[in-house]
């Protein structure tokens, strides 16, 4: 579990985080979502130790990431995956190498290990005859499922998703949208998936987090949205057309 409590940040005199307070459960996929510059973006990198935060607590299954030792703090970094928006594979690296990459910084895992681990995580993904393939050989599903794979080929506690569906078809989002969510749930891992894209909203966000000019302006889950009155959601929500679409299917 991931708990944020009272967080602040600020860039010069814009106040770009304000007390936000939330709490992400073990086994659910939690969505923040929000406009460009809403401050989503910021909370996930405070989040992750990019950028500090003036005031709050960031606790990792009780840890305070903020009263964490540099040690400490690099130590639970190893506990944390990472699916980039844009796959971020190395493109000289073959899809093997790429899943192995992070074991061979974060682990202590013996080469026949890795191996078996990069199996397991590849057969997991549905792509189990892709170990010797380049990104460049690969469509953009297949290259987010690598990344996935790649991602969790650590066993993380904590999966941080940026965009996953970005450049994606509908089909395949939906595709990747499951595959995020099984995984959550099959691994027990706390999922945090930054997102504008309201399909996944609606097929995976177990708890969601609206953040809007910087403020907490919503939370519940994706049953809620379709019956909320909070007039900026229904904003962004209807700025996709999503849930007049919705609503006119029920």
């Amino acid at each position: 579990m991931i708990e944020v409590v009272g967080l602040n940040k600020s860039f010069g005199d814009k106040h770009v985080l304000k007390d936000i307070s939330a709490v992400f459960e073990t086994g659910k996929t939690s969505l923040i979502i929000g406009a460009s510059g809403s401050g989503k973006s910021t909370l996930a990198r405070c989040l992750v130790g990019l950028i500090t935060p003036e005031s709050g607590r960031m606790l990792y299954d009780g840890r305070d990431f903020l009263e964490l030792s540099n040690k400490e703090k690099k130590e639970l970094r190893t506990e944390i995956g990472f699916l980039f928006q844009g796959s971020a594979l190395f493109d000289f690296m073959t899809v093997e190498e790429n899943i192995r990459f992070p074991l061979d910084m974060l682990t202590n895992l013996t080469k026949k290990e890795k191996q078996m681990r990069v199996d397991e995580v590849l057969e997991r993904v549905e792509m189990p005859t892709s170990h010797k393939l380049f990104p460049s050989e690969l469509s953009g599903g297949m290259k987010k499922r690598v990344g996935i794979a790649r991602a969790i080929s650590p066993q993380p506690k904590y999966l941080f998703c940026d965009e996953p569906n970005s450049g994606l078809d509908p089909q395949t989002s939906i595709v990747i949208d499951n595959l995020i969510h099984e995984i959550t749930v099959e691994y027990n891992i706390t999922t945090l998936v930054i997102s504008h894209d309201m399909n996944s909203v609606m097929e995976i966000g177990e708890y969601i987090l609206f953040i809007h000019k910087g403020d907490k302006w919503w939370e519940g889950d994706n049953q809620k949205i379709l019956k909320t009155d909070n007039e900026e959601l229904l904003s962004f929500v209807n700025a996709s057309g999503f849930l007049t679409n919705k609503k006119a299917d029920l």
